[in-house]
């Protein structure tokens, strides 16, 4: 195998390794929860209907429920887990943040931060995400929901302590576990580089590491000696944990962040190799090894080994996703389509699927088929907010604005409307020459702004 600097050099970020493992396992958890909090005959055909996956049978039955009980905190977490279930995330995060306003449940808030994350609401999850690892880091049914999102909103140190707690469980797959764990490490040694690259007095720390990424050799601690010079709190055989509280509480030591630049990438190639050795035919580990080929620019392997992997492993519900992300880094938008809509051909309620197949659309100028492809899905409870920004897109771009402005201006009466549906109804109004509602629309984005 490689040094671990040289293959610390990798983002791996092109594919999320994110399979439904630990939301299902996430969801069963909470579904035995709310269900002691409920009569047993009268949520038991809900809850058989949960257990056999059928997932629109239970729906329907705590809808009913509902009509019964209609501020229910348990009945609305379950209701929102049936819809996640189906893929249906938009409706999923509405019934979750309804039950959240009833009574504060970590794993319902969990659940929801999941979603938001699933669909790529960083800006909305990163609190979220920071409040989960203040008060719930050591609840093994919340974290198992939300861990891989961290490497998600760039929090790599979060995300290492996080999975070694899930690694120390039997509640998650071992090998999905250290695969993440190696990837959080990673990213964080690359995280500490980059403090340490803009730290005074950093450049002979950065020289040693830039030697070892060349030589591929265990020239990276060789300048330990120097670290041990500038520093008090350095210690050669400090492990990682104990260097990240040192850090923390001097965070501008530049022997600190040297030394954890060096301990993370060591760390994650360790987790590697332990993952080599007891799960040499774990299909999260041939997903690293493709991603990491992606990453070093090696885009044919890496498509090669995705397909592969599909070819070996039908049964995974991820790959046709994550391949379609690899081909839209290279922007190859007609693969990338063609991956999209096999997930969704497999997994018709598959939001994040659908989004991309939007995105791959409008990068296509296929603005009819986006159309026919979005307008079935605006005619349900809650139109997901990224389809109605593309169906808007194309109505635009096929001469139809006063269609785009109605989709748009129903979006902005949304709750946690998305601030630029200002932006675009500002520049829509601009276009007709309704000057007076684009300079309305104006000051409302720059107020969405400063909130």
């Amino acid at each position: 195998m490689s040094h671990p600097t040289s293959i610390a050099k990798a983002t791996l970020s092109a594919s999320p390794l994110r399979i439904p493992w630990g939301w299902a396992v996430a969801a069963i958890a909470l579904l035995t929860l709310t269900m002691q909090a409920q009569t047993p005959d009268e949520m038991a055909a809900a809850r058989q209907a949960m257990e056999a996956k059928d997932y629109p049978a239970a729906e329907q039955l705590y809808r009913k429920a509902l009509k019964q009980s209609p501020t229910g905190a348990e009945i609305l977490t379950d209701l929102g887990l049936s819809l996640q279930m189906q893929g249906r995330s938009a409706d999923a995060m509405h019934y979750y943040s309804l039950a959240l306003r009833q009574r504060y449940v970590p794993e319902t808030y969990a659940l929801l931060a999941q979603e938001r994350c699933r669909m790529g609401d960083l800006e909305g999850l990163k609190p979220m995400l920071a409040k989960i690892y203040r008060e719930q880091k050591d609840n093994v049914r919340v974290i198992s929901a939300v861990a891989p999102c961290y490497l998600d909103v760039d929090e790599p140190v979060e995300s290492v302590i996080l999975y070694k707690t899930l690694l120390d469980t039997n509640t998650y797959a071992p090998d999905l576990a250290l695969v993440q764990l190696a990837k959080s490490y990673i990213r964080s040694g690359q995280f500490f580089t980059d403090k340490l690259g803009k730290a005074p007095g950093s450049e002979p720390f950065m020289n040693a590491l830039r030697k070892a990424a060349d030589a591929g050799s265990s020239e990276a601690r060789s300048a330990f000696p120097e670290a041990a010079r500038v520093s008090s709190y350095f210690k050669p055989d400090l492990d990682w944990t104990a260097a990240v509280h040192l850090w923390q509480l001097h965070p501008q030591d530049v022997a600190l962040l040297y030394l954890l630049s060096v301990l993370s990438a060591e760390d994650g190639m360790r987790q590697i190799q332990i993952c080599s050795e007891k799960f040499p035919d774990s299909v999260y580990l041939a997903q690293f090894s493709a991603d990491v080929l992606a990453d070093q620019g090696q885009w044919d392997q890496a498509i090669a080994e995705y397909e592969r992997l599909i070819r070996d492993h039908a049964d995974l519900s991820e790959l046709h996703y994550s391949l379609g992300l690899l081909h839209e880094k290279r922007d190859e938008w007609a693969p990338a389509l063609e991956q999209f809509r096999q997930q969704l051909a497999a997994y018709p309620g598959d939001e994040r699927a659908a989004a991309h197949v939007s995105k791959c659309l409008l990068q296509l100028e296929e603005y009819e088929a986006l159309r026919d492809f979005l307008s079935p899905r605006m005619h349900v409870e809650r139109p997901p907010q990224w389809a109605s920004f593309s169906l808007a897109d194309a109505d635009q771009q096929l001469g139809d604005t006063d269609a785009a402005i109605k989709i748009l201006v129903a979006v902005e009466k949304e709750p946690n409307a998305d601030k630029l549906v200002h932006y675009r109804l500002m520049h829509l109004y601009t276009v007709c020459g309704r000057e007076a509602d684009a300079k309305r629309e104006y000051a409302l984005f720059r107020a969405a702004g400063r909130n």
